[in-house]
Parts: C-alpha cells; sequence; structure tokens
C-alpha cells in the first residue's frame, strides 16, 4: 500500500484527511504505525508516503536492527527491554526517539531502567506462556509504585480472520485493561501469510475500544434503552436516524430513550436526550432538564439537530472539512 497507485488509500484507511495528495491528521488517525521491516531507501515511492506521514506527527516504529541497515529519518526505534539496558538505549542514526518492547516477565531490578532510558512509550507484547492479564497487572504495579510514567501501548496480536473474534479477544483481554486505567492505548498488529482485515477495520475497531474504555472519543457516543413494552416509537430506526444526523460529533453524548419512566435516570450523563412522551410525540432534554416538549416525531431529528447547535455543540461535516483542505492548502 505504500506503492504510487496506492499510497492515497493508506492515507485514508489510517484515517488521514487528504488535500492535493497529501496527508493531514485530526482525531480520528492513527497516532503511529508499526512496520516489522521497513521499505529500503532505494524505494524512493515508499519513503516519501513514509516521511509524509512523518511530517504530520505520524509516528513510525520499526525495529532498531531495521534502521540500522538502511537508516529512515526521525523513526520510533523499538529495542527491547533488555537490548536498551544493554547499549544504554543508544538509537540508530536518524531515529528520533526511543520505544521499548517489554513482555511482563524481565526482572523487577530491569524494569526501574525503563525510568533511566525515558523511551517515549513502551509496548507490552507478553510471551505466550503468559496472560496478558497478569503481565500488564504486574507491569502497572511496578509504574504505579515506582512513578514511571512512560506510556503503555498493549501490543496485541491476531491471526484470526473473523471480525467478531477479534472484537471479543481485544475487548477481553485489552478492553478490561484499559477500563481500569492500565494501558494508554492499543496497537493491533495482524499476523500470517496475508492481510486478515483492512487497515481501516482496524483502526475504527481500536479507536471504538478507546471510546468504550472512555479514554478517547472520536464520534458521537449513543446512549439507548434496551426497548420495551412502553418504548413509544420504532427505537432502532430513530437511533439509526439519529447517527445519520450527528455521528460527527465527537465529544457529543446523545441518550435516546424510548418512554419517559426511566429515560431521564438512565440517560443523566448524556448532553442531550430524546425521549418519548405520548405516541408520536418526543421531549428533547439538554442535560437532565427538559427544553423542548411534544415534538412530532417526523420533526425531532431536525429539532435536535436545531437544539445542538443551539448549544455551540455542532460542527458541519461539509464546512469542516473545507476548513481543513484551505488550511493545508494554505
Amino acid at each position: 500500500m505504500l506503492s504510487k497507485e496506492n499510497v492515497q488509500y493508506l492515507y485514508q484507511e489510517l484515517g488521514c484527511k487528504t488535500a492535493v495528495g497529501m496527508p493531514f491528521k485530526d482525531i480520528a488517525t492513527s497516532d503511529s504505525i508499526y512496520m516489522p521491516t521497513i521499505p529500503p531507501s532505494s524505494d524512493v515511492e515508499a519513503r516519501t508516503a513514509l516521511r509524509r506521514l512523518i511530517e504530520v506527527s505520524m509516528g513510525v516504529i520499526a525495529p532498531a536492527a531495521e534502521l540500522e541497515k538502511d537508516p529512515l529519518p526521525n523513526a520510533v526505534a523499538l529495542l527491547t527491554l533488555e537490548d536498551a539496558i544493554a547499549n544504554n538505549g543508544k538509537l540508530p542514526d536518524g531515529a528520533i526517539r526511543l520505544a521499548i518492547s517489554i513482555d511482563g516477565d524481565e526482572s523487577y531490578e530491569q524494569m526501574l531502567k525503563i525510568k533511566e532510558l525515558n523511551p517515549v512509550v513502551c509496548l507490552l507484547k507478553p510471551k505466550k506462556r503468559i496472560s496478558h492479564l497478569h503481565a500488564a497487572r504486574r507491569v502497572f504495579e511496578i509504574f504505579n509504585a515506582n512513578d514511571i510514567e512512560t506510556a503503555v501501548i498493549h501490543h496485541f496480536t491476531t491471526d484470526t480472520d473473523n471480525s467478531n473474534e477479534l472484537a471479543l479477544q481485544i475487548g477481553t483481554q485489552i478492553g478490561s485493561q484499559l477500563t481500569d486505567g492500565n494501558g494508554d492505548g492499543i496497537m493491533v498488529e495482524q499476523v500470517g501469510s496475508k492481510l486478515l482485515f483492512p487497515v481501516d477495520f482496524i483502526r475504527r475497531t481500536s479507536f471504538a475500544l478507546l471510546q468504550g474504555s472512555r479514554l478517547r472519543n472520536t464520534k458521537t457516543e449513543f446512549v439507548s434503552c434496551p426497548s420495551c413494552g412502553r418504548t413509544l416509537f420504532d427505537l432502532q430506526e430513530t437511533t439509526a436516524n439519529i447517527q445519520d444526523a450527528t455521528g460527527h460529533l465527537p465529544g457529543v453524548t446523545i441518550a435516546v430513550m424510548g418512554c419517559i419512566v426511566n429515560g431521564p435516570g438512565e440517560m443523566a450523563d448524556a448532553d442531550f436526550g430524546y425521549v418519548g412522551t405520548v405516541p408520536g410525540k418526543v421531549d428533547l432534554y439538554y442535560g437532565k432538564e427538559v427544553v423542548r416538549k411534544g415534538i412530532p416525531n417526523d420533526e425531532a431529528v431536525d429539532s435536535l439537530v436545531d437544539l445542538i447547535k443551539e448549544y455551540d455543540m455542532w460542527k458541519d461535516k461539509e464546512e469542516e472539512e473545507e476548513t481543513e483542505e484551505e488550511v493545508v492548502a494554505a
């Protein structure tokens, strides 16, 4: 995907916006990419693509041994903790920062060296014989006890080609850790002889995990009741219409509740609420207070959009993209 013909698609799958063929980042762009091998400097097109990603502050992480063979300016060099200690954190030519790979089985004394080495990030990838849960807990106990503030990214490898299985794997193994405050993010590495999922799918799944763990909001947060006999409108259809109209507003939480009985309590933490009151009509909430009452169902989504605009939490899709492109062009 680093070829001249495909690189535009790579930029898009990484979540970059593009203007005049150049990538730039927004809130839903991948922070870094990990490359076990890097293209040789003789591959001008691939190297240019990587340089452009680095120029927009996307980290390109590669093993130090790869960078020693063929330096990539401003790359992040990855070393095991043992190797980093042995060479005192020395970077290959051209590398700008150090990343350290840990497996959670290192000695206590080795772990303490991380503070001295001061890497930009630690990638936690436990050995197969060690559970991710126990390795992570040990790492964070040591970090917390010794005020080691280095960011830790859970390095998760997968060989499944089933999207549901992947969601279950990262949810149970990584999501539980992030929810407990153990870690700062996730890196998913696909292993095997072929690409199992598109890069875009891995990015969106990872960001969904971060949002569910309350670490990073990249899209609108929706809260919906499970529906019951008291529901006064088609909950699935209405929620889909609201998502279509407002799903591009990161940081905004919208609750969709089928009735007034439990709705206000269940949506207490939402910014805006859409609640069925009588057949054919809904009330709109801002926080915990009703601000618009008795709105016909066929007008309610538009009224919700107007309400979001009224409280200065709206951003138009087209205007946002045009503004970003103008900035890059300038």
